[in-house]
């Protein structure tokens, strides 16, 4: 995956295209040729100075020291900007003139440290305070990155950095050659750690090093990579983020040119946005229905991070999802949207995985979110019983608080069947006798595939033409108790038949296409017999999807009468 980003740093540097504009003023604290406190000067960020700024984008987060750093309180930021400067003290390959300079500079700020705040307070307040975005320092007309002292401190401090866990004359894990200085410690992701022997090649901090040697070179293209990525080709995922890193399965990079062309490009970007494009995620800025187009010459990592204070963690890495298979997804969403009426999407899925309960802080079930998002792109088997009962979790809750359990119902629905078509959950094929409703069992899913699950639908769908015609007479549905808040079993499925019929001749509603119903429900049980070997949650799963398509049963009794 780390190779993926580095060809995408080094197909950068092949490809012209304009930089990201970065509104804002820079507030430059300036020495002068005696490196003393001159003045605080004022200018537009300009991003073709970036490398004389020596700027790199997040690189001073928290307190972390910096040569240059986005403005937010006056003081705190002076502060990284004065740490930077004395920590350039520490670098050992410096001459004697050049640790003399810094003395000066750092014993100067200390000496005009309240003139110096306040002058940047005026400062400030001349443009105003949100035009303001970043504090930098010069020397005279030149900025850190014009300095040989300065651009010499910050690699070595980089170095420093990433030689905790270096090796010299070894070969890099990228780039195959052999180089004087590797490092597993890329400072580009920020999930390597050496704190835990059993991350570590022989359960010895020495040896981190051989986890992922990468050399400096690599590094850097790995640094570009990563920053395009951030940039262009982040996406939410319901609550989630995930990296999108394409790579190419032969020598011809084309393709992925295309692809960071076009998305580097404002002009092309906006256009490929104008474009009518189908979404399975809820962003907008979504680009896989246009890769979905690209021949199966490239593969498609997702890479879902997380992030936890400095560190990252990977909650999830998918690799090697062809452009076919992105297809073979899109034409399944469009199958659900045709048959279902509505559109499908991964929001359909994440509304059964997202909390255990209501009264949880943050989502406790991503975990398995992302399994089947997994699943989804990787053609990995999943199982119904495992999909169920969080399906029921979820429609149980609506149910008890009268809510919308029928639209539930459809979603798990609508998801069973997108994951049949896409190959990932599969239901044994059973020969059975043709019924008024086979067209119906057959549209939705093939998981109705046995008399007792044919029955138990049904059954759904006449209960809840019941509770249609009591709301339509009394404005309430009192028969609802009787369905036990849907955790009831095979004996009080069988006897809820008798009640459901009981209940429609009291209405004078046991027509004869509820009766045609009836007495296919009736059938069915007949057929399973007893002892159904089917979980609470599976039983009441088809039931409660019996209500929600009791329209289509109902329009299908009403043509065979």
């Amino acid at each position: 995956m780390l190779s993926a980003v580095v060809r995408i740093g080094s197909l950068l540097e092949e490809i012209e295209h304009p930089s990201k504009p970065i509104e804002g003023y820079v507030v430059a604290i300036v020495f002068n040729e005696n490196y003393e406190f001159s003045d605080i000067e004022l200018e537009q960020f300009q991003v073709e100075k970036i490398p004389h700024y020596l700027y790199k984008e997040g690189e001073s987060k928290g307190n972390k020291p910096a040569p240059m750093a986005p403005i937010t309180e006056i003081e705190k930021t002076f502060r990284k900007i004065k740490n930077w400067i004395e920590s350039c003290q520490g670098v050992q390959n410096l001459n004697g003139e050049e640790r003399e300079i810094l003395q000066k500079i750092v014993r100067n700020i200390e000496e005009h440290k309240d003139k110096i705040l306040q002058r940047l307070r005026e400062k400030i307040a001349e443009v105003g305070r949100k035009s303001i975005k970043f504090l930098a320092f010069k020397i005279g007309t030149k900025y850190p990155g014009e300095l040989e002292l300065f651009t010499k401190a910050k690699r070595v401090l980089l170095y420093k950095k990433v030689g905790k866990s270096s090796s010299k004359n070894k070969t890099c894990s990228i780039c195959g050659r052999v180089r004087e200085d590797i490092s597993a410690r890329t400072l580009v992701y920020n999930f390597d750690t050496d704190d835990k022997p059993g991350f570590i090649t022989g359960f010895d901090r020495r040896n981190f090093w051989k986890n992922f040697p990468v050399c400096s070179e690599c590094r850097d293209l790995l640094e570009q990579g990563r920053k395009f990525i951030d940039n262009k080709l982040t996406f939410r995922f319901y609550g989630l983020k995930y990296n999108l890193i394409p790579n190419t399965l032969t020598e011809d990079d084309q393709v992925i040119k295309e692809i960071i062309d076009t998305l580097a490009d404002t002009h092309k970007l906006i256009t490929l946005k104008d474009r009518t494009i189908k979404r399975i995620t809820d962003d907008e800025e979504e680009i896989l229905e246009f890769l979905s187009q690209k021949g199966d010459t490239i593969t498609l990592n997702f890479l879902f991070l997380q992030q936890q204070h400095s560190a990252e963690r990977v909650l999830l890495l998918i690799e090697d999802v062809l452009p076919s298979r992105l297809r073979q997804i899109f034409a399944q969403k469009e199958n659900a949207d045709s048959l279902f009426g509505e559109e499908f999407n991964f929001g359909k899925i994440r509304t059964f995985f997202k909390k255990s309960d209501e009264d949880k802080k943050n989502y406790d079930l991503d975990k398995y979110f992302l399994e089947i998002v997994d699943s989804v792109f990787k053609g990995k088997k999943i199982s119904f019983g495992f999909l169920v009962r969080f399906f029921m979790q979820i429609i149980k809750k609506e149910f008890i608080n009268d809510g919308f359990y029928l639209n539930r119902a459809k979603d798990a629905l609508m998801c069973v069947s997108f994951f049949e078509k896409i190959g990932i959950l599969s239901f044994e094929e059973v020969t059975m006798e043709q019924s008024t409703f086979d067209l119906l069992f057959e549209k939705y899913s093939k998981s109705l595939n046995t008399s007792a699950k044919r029955g138990i639908f049904l059954l759904g769908a006449l209960t809840q033409m019941l509770l249609n015609k009591q709301y339509y007479e009394r404005g309430s549905k009192p028969f609802m108790k009787k369905l036990k808040s849907l955790k009831m079993d095979e004996k009080d499925i069988k006897n809820l038949l008798t009640e459901v019929q009981n209940k429609l001749e009291e209405y004078d509603a046991f027509d004869l296409v509820k009766r045609m119903i009836a007495r296919e429900c009736a059938r069915y049980f007949l057929e399973a017999g007893d002892s159904w070997k089917m979980s609470v949650d599976e039983i009441n799963f088809y039931f409660v999807c019996g209500m929600s398509l009791s329209d289509e049963v109902a329009q299908l009794a009403y043509k065979k009468e």
